[in-house]
């Protein structure tokens, strides 16, 4: 008969009546899921352990445990349980964690960290069962979220490198560290995973063999839509060529520490000018990509909106593919960028249509320009024009407009009287922020910046 885990007397399940109804189940199943049997210093634990085919199953008593509490905080504890100390489940379970997930989707009752730590498991299950678009947009929202449980930072780094992104999976990698560097065991996992991240990459600059799935079965069909995954985000997959050292897949880039910060200008004393907008894959300016850009010149206050003064193209994404929340957004598919130039391609047209004129853009301080200045990273070419943000200029007068702390570049044109009927799209957009700076401009704002830096510290505008 079994015996109670918390009294030690024989019951009819794990846990009898009378401590049931006084113990928090919750915290139970937690502490049973981190004990170690015969480490821990619980003898009754042990016993019961003991008793088992393999002393590891005794976290398992966690599913009878918490069978009467409610969802989501059911499903949440046994995917806890299921993982253990990993980041993962077993390859049996993973069915079971996709049906659970759908459970937990659509149920409330979790904290942002709670799911975000089942996100990271997730993730880990889709692309080690090699279902990459859809572990690429699940790391995308991961992506988005201000901090992550230690686990899901192992599973993205992991996750990237598998990918052959190793600048990412080393994002990854030093972010995790600077939140969770003292933690016992972090460091050496994350040492573990740099170390695999530096082979992979001094094996793609010297076109040796990187990471290439390797199932038991199904083998040429699983390495088929790993290489298609690939291509679609712009990286090349082929096998290297026996004792010689194949191209590079794509240029390298600047690095980081060696480009130029943008160079902000934030008197709005100017009435010639190049105003721009990006369409990207996403919010993360270190590992999403331009979809679109597009500029609109500017000559003595008049917004001149033909193709000569106009620049716009689609670009191919780099490292990442468009997922269907973006295309509902911006209108823009795979299918549309798919034969269209990879962002180092485009760039030396769009810098010699910029010219040495002031870049205007919205919210791009914080957002367009880093994009900016990764495709010039990649283009070798240095893009130092002076940019002004017509974010910050709207802040300055915010009061006067009426507006909050928070507001997009739709509802400040049409605040303004501006319509932008392809919201969304960059040349409309570019076109739109030319006509809102030269709105405000008569309104006289004053400084765009200086008495807001407090302000935009705690925005997070798309």
């Amino acid at each position: 008969m079994p015996l109670c885990v918390v009294c030690g007397k024989e019951a009819d399940s794990c846990i009898c009546e009378s401590c049931r109804n006084k113990e928090d189940i919750e915290k139970l199943s937690m502490d049973i899921i981190r004990y170690n049997p015969g480490f821990g210093g619980n003898g009754l634990w042990d016993s019961i352990a003991g008793q088992m085919t393999y002393t590891s199953n005794f976290k398992n008593i966690v599913f009878s445990l918490t069978a009467d509490l409610p969802s989501p905080r059911k499903e949440y504890i046994r995917i806890l349980c299921v993982s253990g100390d990993g980041a993962n489940v077993p390859k049996a379970s993973r069915p079971w964690l996709y049906e659970v997930y759908e459970v937990l989707k659509k149920t409330p009752g979790l904290t942002i960290d709670e799911k975000n730590r089942i996100r990271g498991i997730l993730l880990g299950a889709l692309y080690m069962d090699y279902r990459y678009e859809e572990a690429d947009a699940l790391a995308g929202r991961l992506l988005e979220q201000e901090r992550l449980p230690v686990k899901a930072y192992y599973n993205l780094a992991d996750f990237f490198l598998k990918t052959r992104r190793y600048d990412e999976a080393a994002d990854a990698i030093g972010t995790a560290r600077d939140n969770y560097g003292n933690e016992p065991g972090v460091s050496a996992e994350l040492t573990k995973l740099s170390e695999q991240n530096e082979k992979y990459r001094e094996a793609e600059a010297n076109g040796k063999k990187e990471y290439m799935p390797n199932p038991k079965e199904d083998k040429d069909a699983v390495r088929k839509a790993y290489v298609d995954f690939l291509a679609s985000i712009g990286i090349e997959a082929e096998p290297p060529v026996s004792s010689t050292v194949r191209k590079s897949r794509y240029p390298k880039p600047i690095p980081k520490d060696q480009y130029p910060k943008v160079q902000e200008k934030r008197e709005a004393d100017f009435d010639t000018f190049v105003a721009y907008d990006v369409e990207t894959t996403g919010r993360q300016t270190t590992i999403d990509s331009i979809i679109e850009i597009a500029a609109v010149r500017v000559v003595n206050g008049e917004v001149k909106e033909t193709a000569e003064f106009t620049f716009q193209e689609l670009v191919k994404p780099f490292k990442r593919s468009i997922r269907p929340e973006i295309t509902e957004l911006t209108g823009i598919t795979k299918e549309d960028v798919s034969g269209a130039r990879q962002m180092w391609e485009v760039t030396p047209d769009f810098v010699k249509f910029i010219g040495g004129d002031i870049l205007v853009g919205f919210n791009n301080i914080r957002f367009d320009s880093k994009f900016l200045a990764r495709a010039g990273r990649y283009s070798q070419i240095v893009i130092d024009n002076l940019q002004f943000d017509a974010m910050r200029y709207a802040l300055s007068i915010k009061d006067k407009l009426s507006l909050g702390e928070k507001f997009s570049l739709e509802v400040l044109s049409e605040k303004l009287g501006i319509s932008n009927p392809r919201a969304h799209r960059a040349l409309a957009d570019a076109i739109t922020t030319a006509k809102v700076y030269l709105k405000l401009k008569e309104m006289g704002a004053g400084d765009a910046g200086a008495e807001i830096d407090d302000i935009l510290a705690d925005l997070d505008e798309w």
